[in-house]
This record gives C-alpha cells, structure tokens and sequence, in this order.
C-alpha cells in the first residue's frame, strides 16, 4: 500500500536546530523541504531566509580522507566477497576524538604520498631522459668535447624517407664541408652526428633543416653518453628504492585504513545534516524545519523531540496535493516493487499494485525460463547473496526477487520435466548405460499449442485484472458509472466474444454478451463528446479497440518463445557434452561443457525472462489502468559507504 503521508511542522531554538537535524537524521523517516513552500504565502514573508551555511571546510576533510583511502587501497588485508562492513553506534560513528586522531593519520598518509609524487616525478623524468640518450650510447666522444675552437658536433635525428646519403648529397650541391656518421637507425629515425667547421655552422643548419632533420642538444650530459646512460640507470635504480621504501610505510599504516573509512563516513554525515539548513525559514531566534513524514512515524518522532526545545505540529495534504511516494508491502510483495520503480512510482492519489505485478512477474518469469535446475541456481544463488553478501538495500532487494523467481522456475520446470534440459536422461545413457524418464505433465517440445494456450489464457487473467483495478480506481474516486460504462461494458463484450465459438447453449450466452457489450460501449464510449453524432460515432469507433486487445493477448506468446529456447539450448548443451563418449575424457569434457554452457545459457534466458516479464507489465498491464508520475519519498538519513549504523550493538 501506498503509506499515508502529513507535513510536519518543528520550531526549533536556533541554537538547538543542529541537534534536531541531528535528531532527525538517525531517525530517517522525514524528507525536508524548502519551508516557503510548506508554508502559506503571508506567514513565509514574516519569516527570514536560511542560511547557507559554508560547507567547503568539510568538503575538503571529505576529499583528503578519500584520497588517503585511495592511497591504502592496495596495502593490507583485503575485504572477501562475504565480508561484513563494520557495526558501529551513531555515537562511535561521529566521536570527535576518534576523527580528530585519524585527520592526523591523514596527515601523515599525505605526507608520504606527496612524496610519492614527487619521486615518481622524477622517476618519469630520469626515464624519459634515458630514452632520448639510448640511441647514442655508442657515440663515444664526451659532450665537453663536442666544441672545439674551429670546429664543433651536431648531433640530428633524421626522419624516413630521409638518409644520411641525402645529408651527404646536399650539402656537396650547395658546396658546404661537413663530415655525416650514423650512430644508430631503427624503424623511422636515423641518428646522426655532423663534424662541422664554426665558420659554417649557419650554413650546414641550414643545409640540414631543408631535410626535415631535427637537432638533439646533448645539454645536461657530462662524459660520454654512455657514461651519461649509466649515471640515469643509477638514479632510476635510487629513485625505485625510495619509492619502494615510501610504500613500506603505506604498508605499515594500512591497519589505519578502517579508521580512514569510519571518519569519511562520519564527515559525509555531518555535510548530510549541515546542508538541511538552508531550507530554513527562521524569526532570528526560532527556526522552522518542513518536510513530509509517514503518518504512523508521527509517534516516534514526537518522543525524540521530546528532549529539545521544539514544537511538532503535523497537517494533512491537501485534496488534490502531491506527496512524496512511499510503499509498504508485506515480505514476499516487497522485492518486487523494483520493477515498479523502474518504470515510475504511482501517482499518490492511486493505489499500490505490487501484490499484482509481483504475483504475474512471478508467474511469466518461471513460465520463461521453465528449467528447475536453473530455477534452483536462481532460489540458492538470489537467497544466499541477499542473506550473506554486504551490498546496498537496493541489491538484496533485487536478489530476493530473483530467488523468489527461481520458485517459479521450479515449479514451471519440473512441470515441464526439465532439470538442466534432459541432462540426467543423458548422464544416465551416456555414462551408465541405462534408460532413465523424468515425468512430466507437459512437453513443451511436443505440445507447443497447449503452452501457447496456457499463456494467452494468463495473459488475458493479467489484462482483465489491470481492467479491474482501473474499475477499482474509478470506484473509489466516486465514478462509478465510469467503471460500469469504460471497463463492465469491455468485461461483457470481450467474454462474450470467444463464447461464441463454443457449443450451444454457450454460443447463445456468447452472442447475447457481444450484443449487449457492443451496444453498451458505442452508447456510452463517446458520452464526452458535445454532440449527438460525435457520442455516437466515438461509441462506434471504440469497438475498433478490441483489435488492440486481441494483439495485447498474443503479445504472451512470447511465454512459449522463451520457454521453448531455454530448453533446446539446454538440450544442445547436454549432446554437445556427452559427444565424447562415457569414458574419462568424455566425463572431463562433459563437466566443462556442462558447466559453462549452462551458466551461459542460464545468464542469457534469465535476462530475457527478467525483460520480458517486466515487459507485459510496462506494457500490457500498465496500459489497462497504472497512473505514474509519483516522486519517491527520499527522507533525511544517514548515508554511508563503508560502515553500517545503529542504533545500539
């Protein structure tokens, strides 16, 4: 059901509207809003705006401590798949000793991860220079010596299609004296000195640089090169060590990591509570909290009011005002408001349909999937990690459906006589030579028409209990007649279309129900229009619509498409398995095919069963009468990432 929603009205001291944001917090149970908005036009003008208060200092502590986790995230102990995130008290939680220790930590972790930086600065400095110097290693004359007083070195990297024969050619044409070495040549580049008188130095540049070549400074080089290569090996190597030695002290302060963990959680908490203030209307000394509550919270929170300074006062929306969405359903209805809310939340002036779309979902998704030894995997695998993996509301919730599904999948597929397709009439055969039958009711393989029957007999269940519950919907907002003329018309019609067919003396009832539908829907389908003849020809085109009902209903055959390749993918599975025969081999191969191809074919059907099941909802049966638009309730709450809050351990 859709939970009754008030507002909520808290003045508060100034100077305690902390504490009661605080208090509110822990709570979680009411979303703030912008006070102007709750309150009518002339009382919000006596009133002054909240302050926003500055929250970069808080900010900035936040963006440390995740920087100093990001620095231990690869030292310590690391956290297992089920492993649990610590419990802690909301007071333990926020302990200012506690964080003001651990910003110290924080500190140091800084420290050394500045210098990090620093020498991994350097490390890509001394690697990059080596890379330069390593094509002239053997180029055995020092740098120092590269100048002399009538003469001098360059040195050139000359691209493809360029040679040394093209530095050659050039400058004997333009008749400048030089001598060309290549040092070393690899795939694009040639590296070459040039000895040089001084005197012709701007000439042979010039000569040079028509070539495209470019010229390599040796500055910063002392000795020869390879002299030169060696020292930047050294540094490299020193530099390695320091770094090394830099992450042995992360190492030892990986311990501190959970400490680090706690405190980010802590200071995201205090920015959660600080940043309600600006939606404060305040007098100077009162403030004045807003926000939307659950109705049956209104208790709880007065008695944890009860130790401020504050007044609660609490108001019903209005007729026609919209609320914040928030739905309470049983155990079993809850997982499946996922797929609700991936469409959209209910209007709040509607009603809560999870019991039927968790209840068809359900149904459609083992009808598609229909193999009992995938719907085992799906019960084990969804309960299990719900039960035992540390993951977000959201997850488990999705986890539970999913094991819920694997019931389904259960049921469907032992009806159908297929446990990982025929995988234990093929065991059986293959390696140990017996015949082995697993009953079933139906062979989906054999009996296609019965299943497609069943489905389109499920689907036409589902269109006539969303029909019903637009019928609902219209009863409760006082339509009635709308509900008699816009869904009992169609009830009479479209029952009495296909009893029709049938034996009499249901054929007689049949075409007595299509007459009275039909009339009853062109008398009354067009009752808006303004005009005898648009109600009339309105009424008469709105018989047309039960072509949209007929295609709706075999939208469901897609029930048996699915059914029917998650079978025969599992069956091909199963003889691509056994093909080696029953020997040692045989059984290895068959594990291996068996277990891949199954785990394969299970993730692809269990995705198309998910999408196509949410399918006939979004479709199908939301089109017969769902109303969205909701906006969910989102109350102030403590939001972690690492540890989980309560209230007492």
């Amino acid at each position: 059901m859709i939970e009754k929603m008030e507002k909520i009205y808290i003045y508060s001291l100034r100077s305690q509207s902390t504490d009661v944001m605080e208090e509110l917090l822990k709570r979680g149970v009411v979303q703030p809003v912008q006070t102007e908005d709750m309150l009518p036009a002339e009382s919000a003008a006596l009133l002054q705006p909240g302050e926003s208060l500055d929250l970069s200092r808080e900010e900035n502590l936040l963006d440390r401590l995740q920087e100093s986790i990001a620095a231990l995230k690869d030292f310590g102990k690391k956290k297992g798949m089920f492993s649990k995130r610590p419990i802690k008290t909301y007071e333990e939680l926020m302990d200012d000793q506690v964080l003001m220790d651990t910003i110290s930590t924080c500190g140091k972790i800084e420290t050394i991860t500045g210098k990090i930086s620093e020498l991994k600065k350097e490390l890509r400095n001394a690697e990059f220079r080596k890379t330069s110097l390593l094509p002239w290693k053997s180029f055995d004359l020092e740098a120092g010596a590269m100048k002399t007083q009538t003469c001098e070195t360059l040195l050139y990297i000359l691209q493809e299609p360029r040679t040394i024969e093209d530095i050659r050619r050039e400058a004997e044409e333009k008749e400048v004296s030089l001598y060309a070495q290549q040092i070393y040549a690899e795939k694009e580049n040639q590296y070459i000195a040039v000895l040089l008188l001084k005197k012709d130095e701007k000439q042979v540049k010039e000569t040079i640089g028509v070539l495209g070549a470019r010229e390599f400074s040796p500055e910063g080089v002392e000795g020869t090169f390879s002299e030169a290569l060696s020292g930047l090996q050294q540094q490299i190597t020193d530099l390695k060590q320091s770094i090394l030695e830099q992450e042995k002290q992360l190492e030892q302060m990986a311990e501190q990591k959970e400490s680090l963990e706690m405190a980010s959680d802590a200071v995201k908490v205090r920015i959660q509570c600080l940043s309600g203030h600006e939606n404060f209307l305040h007098t100077g000394k009162v403030d004045v909290i807003t926000g939307w509550i659950p109705t049956s919270q209104k208790d709880a929170v007065n008695k944890s009011m009860e130790r401020y300074d504050c007044f609660c006062e609490y108001k019903e929306p209005e007729k026609d005002e919209d609320y914040p969405v928030l739905m309470k359903n049983s155990k079993l209805v809850e997982p499946f408001g996922a797929i609700t809310e991936m469409y959209s939340l209910p209007n709040p002036h509607s009603i809560d349909t999870n019991w039927a779309i968790g209840l068809f979902f359900f149904i459609f998704f083992g009808m598609m999937l229909s193999d009992a030894g995938y719907g085992l995997v799906l019960l084990i695998g969804g309960l299990c990690g719900a039960k035992f993996l540390d993951v977000g509301d959201g997850a488990k919730r999705m986890m539970r459906m999913i094991g819920f599904c694997g019931i389904s999948t259960i049921f469907w597929g032992a009806l159908y006589g297929s446990w990982f397709g025929d995988v234990i009439p093929k065991i059986a055969e293959t390696f140990l030579g017996k015949t082995v039958e697993i009953p079933m009711l139906i062979d989906p393989l054999n009996e296609p028409m019965t299943v497609l029957i069943m489905s389109c007999v499920f689907g036409v269940i589902h269109l006539f209990v969303g029909m019903g519950i637009k019928a609902y919907i219209m009863i409760k907002r006082g339509d009635k007649w709308g509900a008699l003329f816009d869904v009992g018309f169609w009830y009479v019609f479209l029952i009495g279309l296909p009893l029709l067919l049938t034996p009499e003396p249901w054929g007689t009832v049949g075409k007595i129900m299509s007459i009275v539908g039909a009339v009853g829907l062109v008398l009354t389908q067009g009752r808006a229009k303004p005009t005898i003849i648009g109600k009339i020809t309105s009424g008469v085109m709105s018989l047309y619509d039960v072509t949209g009902y007929f295609s709706d209903v075999l939208s469901y055959s897609r029930i048996l498409a699915l059914g029917l390749a998650t079978g025969v993918v599992a069956s091909v599975v199963n003889i691509m398995g056994t093909m080696a025969g029953g020997n040692i081999v045989g059984a290895i191969l068959f594990i291996v095919i068996f277990v891949a191809g199954h785990l394969l074919n299970l993730g692809i059907n269990a995705l198309g069963a998910y999408v196509h099941s949410a399918r006939l909802q979004y479709v199908e049966f939301f089109g017969k009468y769902y109303e969205g638009g909701g906006k969910k309730f989102d109350p102030l709450k403590i939001k972690t990432k690492y540890v989980n809050v309560t209230e007492e351990k």
